[in-house]
């Protein structure tokens, strides 16, 4: 197989990582294995078929869950249609196959369920999943999650199945489960009975179809790619070679198995504060292979991979023709990383006549001027800049990340002449970042016009390299890291003293909100008057953990 260039710029930065990385990680041999990743693509493994039940003789009824997520008090409540669930609902619609998705946190949001201090559970009950369990013969239920801090929900929520149809295959997948896949089977289990069978790693769109048809026949491929699970009593974990290479190939999310009025209804979507009334994300394109070192998505996709601008249009007029959609949100890590392909895309856009934001954020180092003039026309009204520090020294050392920060003012007072709102994103307390180096980032920023920002604490996200790092060394434990707040320095991964960096944050950003609302008053209600009354219903617990900052009209308003 004859390498290309960015086939050798990736296993370049791939080495680069590996240097960083203990020698017995389970991200590192994660990475080791995957074909793009691999120093040496290993050949494919015979098919070696195993028993595992009586054959169906029919493709077994399969139903997709996402289960309750864990959210902070006063936290706002997003709700975004499960796509990773819905483009494998849609990948198998496409081979002919029925599936069902179950998005309990849009089926339940209303219902929230404490857990511990500050700390909720949003989404289906127990008792009314137990229900629909009973109520619905399901030969294969698998599940997946956001972030690692739902891991809990998950395996309950999988015990749920077990307990009601102990025949149930039970299955999982997305990032946590595909990197951790021997640790995740392992803690599976109750009672020396494992609820969790197998893992799918990497992208079920192209694995649940072959998990399937060998179901049917009363068999499962004990050699299959990226497939993991219980044989004989034993884990076992394939390597997850292949990817999806082709884009344009799958089917657009299935966004007709769920129920796409809930979320209209509640209009929180990923950037919570939209133009639109009837809004859906989308992606165009997948992977990042910037590797920031407290980022878990890039390990899980490396190789940068677009969707021709054709089919994303298509997508988009989809949405309007069968759904109304009056606003976009694209949720990629990259939206701009090829200039040449996202000039084409806001020039296409145009003629739709939708507003469109980017809640996910974007990397400075690619807009331009002439850039920001074509996401302008075409309907932007919104842009998120990860910035993650506004200290240089930072960004190389601790983030690894390619920010040019010389470009950052003349860039922003571009877009604020431009009349988009700008939303930043900062990232302090990690490890070997001293008290200095906060107040300098933070100094910087305070000379920038964002409307509004968010500075998360870091936090040793699993998959990353930070968390890696981190268990390896004794600062926190695997279990540890599944609770996660980024508002608070409860991992401690840096020297300052917690409540010093929390004061630090705090300080910050009361400042900043002020300054935001004295700078532009009519931005600030353009962005958020019309929204403040629906904070008691947006927010996770009780209207009194809402901050007087974000419900004030003397300030910023909620983030994003």
């Amino acid at each position: 197989m004859t390498e290309t260039t960015s086939d050798k710029d990736l296993r370049v930065k791939q080495n680069k990582l590996d240097s960083h990385l203990p020698q017995d990680s389970a991200l590192r041999l994660y990475l080791a294995e995957k074909d793009e990743t691999a120093r040496v693509r290993k050949p494919r493994p015979e098919p070696r078929l195993a028993d595992v039940g009586e054959p169906l003789g029919r493709i077994p009824r399969t139903l997709l869950v996402m289960p309750p997520m864990c959210m902070y008090e006063g936290a706002v409540k997003r709700v975004v249609p499960p796509i990773g669930l819905c483009y494998i609902a849609g990948a198998l619609e496409k081979e002919g196959i029925d599936v069902s998705v179950l998005d309990c946190i849009v089926e339940g949001i209303d219902e929230e369920v404490p857990v511990a201090k500050g700390v909720w559970n949003m989404g289906m009950s127990e008792e009314r999943f137990r229900a629909y369990i009973a109520e619905n013969e399901f030969d294969v239920v698998g599940f997946t999650m956001i972030y690692s801090s739902d891991l809990q929900n998950l395996y309950r929520y999988a015990q749920i199945v077990k307990e009601v149809r102990p025949e149930t295959i039970v299955i999982a997948g997305g990032l946590h489960a595909s990197i951790y896949a021997r640790r995740f089977l392992q803690d599976a289990v109750r009672d020396g009975e494992p609820f969790i069978d197998y893992v799918l790693r990497g992208e079920g769109e192209i694995r649940l179809g072959d998990f399937l048809r060998h179901l049917a026949d009363g068999k499962i491929d004990l050699s299959a790619d990226g497939l993991a699970g219980w044989h004989d009593g034993k884990v076992f974990a394939n390597p997850q070679f292949a990817r999806v290479t082709d884009l344009d190939a799958l089917p657009f999310p299935a966004y007709h198995k769920v129920p796409v009025e809930k979320y209209f209804a509640h209009n929180v979507p990923f950037s919570p504060y939209p133009r639109g009334k009837r809004v859906l994300p989308l992606y165009t394109s997948r992977g990042c292979p910037v590797g920031c070192t407290f980022c878990a998505s890039t390990n899980f996709s490396k190789q940068y991979i677009a969707r021709s601008v054709d089919n994303v249009i298509a997508e988009i007029r989809h949405y309007q023709d069968a759904f109304g959609v009056d606003e976009v949100q694209f949720a990629d890590d990259n939206l701009t990383f090829d200039r040449k392909r996202a000039t084409e895309l806001f020039e296409k856009m145009v003629p739709l006549g939708l507003p469109w934001c980017t809640p996910n954020g974007i990397m400075v180092n690619t807009l331009s001027a002439p850039l920001v003039d074509r996401m302008v026309e075409s309907g932007l009204y919104q842009i998120t800049l990860s910035l993650d520090s506004g200290n240089a020294e930072t960004l190389k050392e601790q983030h690894r990340k390619p920010v040019d920060l010389t470009k950052v003012p003349d860039l922003m007072a571009y877009l604020y002449d431009r009349d988009v709102l700008m939303h930043g994103t900062l990232v302090v307390g990690m490890p070997g970042e001293t008290e200095d180096q906060v107040k300098d980032g933070f100094a910087f920023v305070e000379q920038l016009p964002f409307h509004s920002i968010n500075v998360f604490i870091a936090a040793a996200i699993p998959g990353s390299e930070l968390f890696e790092q981190a268990v390896s060394n004794g600062t926190i434990t695997y279990e540890g890291a599944l609770h996660i707040d980024t508002a608070r320095s409860t991992l401690r991964l840096t020297n300052i003293a917690a409540e010093r960096l929390e004061e630090l944050v705090s300080g910050f950003l009361e400042r900043y909100n002020k300054a935001i609302y004295q700078r532009d008053p009519e931005a600030w209600e353009r962005k958020y008057q019309g929204h403040k009354e629906r904070m008691a219903r947006i927010c996770v617990g009780s209207a009194s953990a809402i901050t007087s900052t974000i419900i004030s009209a003397g300030t910023a308003g909620p983030n994003r």
